[in-house]
């Protein structure tokens, strides 16, 4: 008799655990797939495991490198990430993103310009990789210049850009020469854009199509591109007026204080279809350019609109008095609109789009005053949108919902007509 404490395992057991393969046997492609999902780290330390595993992590297409798992320890992360590209060589890499964020204790200029050197080898490095998508995310690195050859790389087909300076509040300068002839979606960040720059960028990207600005300084007074589709400028500051000829443009999305700061004037939009609006309560003491801007949004074909944000019920206050018809818009959004707020304002703007057919509205539950109810039921502004068919009420709590209903319904003239769609959400913009 064998010994209690010995372990022994079952034939069946066995039979299970022979039923499946090693890891190590599956192919190359499968563990390559299975390394892209682990962290960058752990999977570099595969490497240990056996003569087949060394060099199987520098084949994984997609890096994503971070700082913030090294828990401050910027030398730790410098020494990783500089190792790894060394070790990697020219292996193809499809995707590269880098966030690196300085700890505060070391960001004195000394080491800046130690960091900006490394950072600078490593983009060299990524390059001579081919890369399909690059995204830098730098914080603090106040002495750093792109290298040229990263607006040069002929591969490139998605670029992203946000360079954060603590000195001086600066941004960075645009790049001078531009030449990616494979580039599809840039997104730039936190950088100064003249005229020579903008029009460099866009001759120098002929196939770009998707063109994201973000707190960007815009000095440039026009916008030429044949061929791109999706604009977005979001929280950037200028002064002049920039006027936008781009005969494939479909979709446009403006947020914050673009409106105002920047002065938007549509020359040649012929496609543009699809319009969304973030207006913040900060840009509505200005109203003259968001007037323009609208003035422009009636010379072409846009047939989706969307308001959002805390400033858009006091913007349409002041501009509907000299409030354009839109004769091409069938949809219209609003967020966040609650059963007391300014109702009457909704039901004028709705006078101006006569071929109007869907509504849709973020509802925003407000604690009602009974004075304010009262206030809300004695509304008469009809309005007439003969082409209206169905109002959407977006909702993430139903309080309120109904009498937002109740009051569109009395005031208009077909209301009998209408189909109501409820949607519940529990992420309301």
């Amino acid at each position: 008799m064998e010994p209690p404490n010995k372990l022994t395992r079952s034939n069946e057991e066995l039979t299970i655990s022979h039923s499946f393969p090693d890891l190590s046997s599956l192919p190359e492609p499968v563990l390559v797939h299975i390394l892209s999902f682990m962290d960058p780290k752990e999977a570099v330390q595969t490497c240990i495991l056996s003569k087949r595993w060394r060099r199987l992590w520098t084949l994984i297409p997609s890096l994503n490198l971070t700082n913030s798992r090294f828990k401050g320890n910027d030398a730790a992360f410098v020494h990783f990430v500089t190792s790894m590209l060394y070790f990697r060589g020219a292996s193809k890499l499809d995707t590269f993103s880098l966030h690196f964020n300085a700890s505060q204790h070391v960001a004195d200029e000394e080491l800046c310009q130690i960091h900006v050197g490394v950072a600078t080898s490593w983009i060299y490095s990524v390059l001579s990789c081919k890369p399909l998508v690059i995204s830098l995310e730098l914080h603090k690195f106040s002495y750093l210049k792109l290298p040229h050859a990263l607006f040069t790389c002929a591969s490139l087909e998605q670029l992203e850009l946000k360079l954060i300076f603590y000195i001086n509040n600066a941004e960075s300068p645009g790049p001078k020469y531009v030449n990616l002839p494979n580039l599809k979606k840039l997104t730039l960040s936190l950088l100064k854009l003249n005229d020579p720059v903008m029009q460099g960028i866009l001759s120098g990207c002929p196939l770009l199509e998707e063109l994201n600005l973000s707190h960007c300084v815009l000095k440039f007074s026009e916008m030429k591109s044949d061929l791109l589709s999706c604009l977005s400028i979001t929280s950037c500051r200028g002064s002049k007026v920039v006027e936008i000829f781009m005969p494939s443009l479909i979709s446009l999305h403006l947020t914050n204080q673009c409106l105002e700061i920047i002065k938007l004037s549509l020359k040649n939009t012929p496609s543009l279809v699809k319009v969304f609006v973030f207006y913040s309560q900060y840009a509505v003491s200005h109203s003259s350019g968001a007037l323009e801007f609208f003035r422009c949004l009636t010379a072409v074909p846009v047939i989706d609109l969307e308001f959002f944000g805390s400033g858009v019920k006091d913007l349409l206050e002041i501009i509907i008095p000299n409030c354009p018809i839109f004769h091409n818009l069938k949809q219209l959004s609003f967020g966040e609109w609650g059963t007391n707020e300014k109702l009457d304002v909704l039901f004028q703007l709705l006078q101006h789009t006569p071929n109007l057919e869907k509504l849709t509205i973020v509802h925003k539950k407000v604690e009602c005053s009974r004075r304010a109810k009262q206030k809300v039921a004695t509304i008469e502004i009809p309005f007439r949108c003969e082409k209206l068919k169905v109002i959407e009420v977006k909702y993430s709590d139903p309080s309120g919902v109904h009498e937002l209903i109740d009051v569109f319904l009395r005031n208009t003239s077909h209301g009998e007509r209408l189909r109501i769609d409820y949607s519940r959400s529990e992420c309301v913009i």
